[in-house]
């Protein structure tokens, strides 16, 4: 069977003008889909930007809070990290401005 295709956004973080800032690429993945570090990686070689952040869903929620969770991966073209602050504040203007969490905390 074929996985779903991914959705994804490229952000310029830190600024407001196009082609500027530092760019990301942000890919959602659905949470009941494991993707591979290979082919996490290998989608990150594709975009060949500096960084590519994955966030997949966290369905349960502890403490019973109703806010959206997401885990993240950080990817450069050659090796994941274990943060990168650009990446995620590409993801959480992604989440916020594409309708994908109806929040604003996420």
């Amino acid at each position: 069977m074929a996985k779903k295709p991914v959705k994804y956004f490229v952000v310029d973080a830190f600024t407001d003008v196009p082609f500027k800032g530092n760019p990301a690429a942000v890919c959602f993945l659905e949470e009941e889909e494991e993707r591979s570090d290979h082919w996490l990686q290998a989608v990150a070689a594709e975009f060949n930007i500096s960084q590519t952040c994955f966030l997949t869903r966290i369905v349960d929620s502890p403490n019973g809070t109703s806010n959206p969770r997401f885990r993240l991966r950080w990817f450069t073209p050659i090796t994941e990290v274990k943060l990168c602050g650009h990446a995620t504040l590409a993801a959480a203007h992604t989440l916020f401005s594409s309708g994908l969490v109806h929040t604003n905390i996420i």
